[in-house]
């Protein structure tokens, strides 16, 4: 299984979207307007945090020279925004262009306990409802969030603080070797965006280096129907379009 940027960073950082496979089937509820309530940030860092500067106490001449070294310290590594190499069925199509964007989840996968008809009778089971997430940059500040759209949990959104938002439908999904205890890796199509920014330009994303976030194992019953059960996750969303 191959993975771009370490979960362990991530989660050393951070002090620490739905089950597709498991309720509803959904790749990841809340407007991109009224986004659902934010879980916190959480990072996930490739090891490219910005340097202390540590000022400069010469003549006013070195100011430019400072100035440049802090900008290009706070600028991400080059390997935050490579294309990561990925299965075959989850690989970018041809026409995908470019990383527009990546970013690091952190929050939950949530899930209600539901009553359902099953071969004529009734049964319960966990249906995902949507994910609630915060989106960070490689420095683990905050740059967005991810949740369901109104269109409902087929139709994940991610929006960036400038209020840019992509809607997306999954395409396909693939849970490497091992990854059993984790949400599957996805590929998704872009349906709609809006703004200005970066994510107005996104016609697909990658859910990557998922952990955590599968269906709650408590029981699903008459007991507890009508109950929400809010899982944690972490994973890498890269996002690629033409500039």
């Amino acid at each position: 299984m191959k993975r771009t940027i370490a979960l362990t960073t991530f989660l050393a950082l951070a002090g620490c979207s739905g089950d597709d496979t498991t309720g509803a089937g959904n790749p990841d509820a809340s407007t991109h307007a009224d986004a659902t309530t934010d879980t916190g940030v959480g990072p996930v860092d490739s090891g490219g945090g910005q340097d202390v500067a540590t000022g400069d106490t010469g003549s006013g001449g070195d100011a430019n020279t400072d100035a440049g070294t802090d900008a290009a310290d706070a600028a991400c590594p080059v390997a935050w925004t490579t294309a990561p190499t990925v299965d075959p069925v989850i690989t970018l199509p041809a026409d995908g262009g470019g990383v527009l964007l990546h970013a690091g989840a952190i929050g939950t996968q949530n899930y209600t306990c539901e009553q359902l008809a099953v071969d004529g009778g009734t049964g319960y089971a966990w249906v995902f409802v949507g994910p609630e997430a915060d989106l960070a940059d490689c420095h683990a500040a905050k740059i967005g969030k991810h949740f369901a759209s109104d269109a409902g949990a087929t139709a994940p959104e991610w929006q960036t603080t400038d209020g840019t938002y992509v809607v997306g439908k999954k395409l396909a999904a693939f849970t490497p070797d091992g990854g059993a205890s984790a949400i599957p890796w996805l590929l998704i199509q872009e349906t709609s965006n809006g703004g200005a920014g970066t994510l107005s330009k996104a016609g697909y994303v990658q859910r990557l280096n998922t952990d955590g976030g599968v269906a709650p194992a408590v029981t699903c019953d008459a007991t507890n129907v009508g109950t929400t059960q809010k899982v944690s996750y972490t994973a890498d969303y890269f996002f690629f379009g033409t500039p």
